[in-house]
């Protein structure tokens, strides 16, 4: 088999890393037909016998490529949170589409703002892939945004946990908070808590 497929260290591929790895078009549809890849939608397929590890953050990547992991799932990702989501959160920029989801994991599409999304994005190489996730910094900006909606002691919960971090940039931190418009109520929360 991995004379026949050579990406198999790889959960999700793109028909480009495909053409470019030797395989026609024609035996990327065998492959598809034989059952050993499943198409996802026009350029990426997934890998139906990947045997690495089954992490949720690689479905981001392979059907949202422009999402970025973010809120309670990038919380969880860095550390500081102990709370697992029911969902992927992840970020897509306005008026964008994201296609077919999965049914598993379940993931949940946030509409953000071109700033919003832009500022704060990492890529994580994965075995098997990789991912867009927001830093800490950006990740607890925007919970701070959204929470009203995640939950205030979720967001309470996860600041706390990032002032403990030892590699905490507290002037990234700030800096965010000005730019997404986070700053007061960063600076109330700041108070309260010390």
């Amino acid at each position: 088999m991995k004379r026949e497929f050579p990406l198999n260290e790889r959960k999700f591929i793109k028909t480009k890393e495909m053409i470019e790895s030797g395989l026609s078009y024609y035996k990327i549809n065998r492959l598809v037909k034989n059952g050993l890849l499943k198409k996802i939608n026009g350029n990426t397929y997934e890998n139906v016998h990947y045997v690495g590890d089954e992490s949720d953050y690689l479905y981001v990547g392979g059907y949202v490529s422009f999402g970025v992991v973010c809120l309670m799932s990038s919380a969880l990702y860095h550390g500081i949170s102990t709370h697992r989501p029911h969902q992927m959160d992840v970020a897509i920029p306005i008026k964008s589409h994201a296609g077919p989801l999965p049914e598993w994991p379940t993931i949940g599409i946030y509409y953000f703002s071109k700033k919003r999304y832009e500022i704060g994005v990492e890529t994580v190489e994965y075995e098997g892939g990789s991912f867009k996730i927001y830093d800490k910094e950006k990740t607890v900006c925007d919970l701070l945004f959204y929470r009203k909606r995640i939950g205030v002691d979720s967001c309470l919960d996860v600041l706390k946990r990032y002032f403990k971090e030892k590699d905490k940039d507290m002037n990234r931190l700030v800096r965010y908070a000005k730019d997404l418009r986070v700053l007061k109520i960063l600076s109330l929360y700041m108070e309260a808590l010390s």
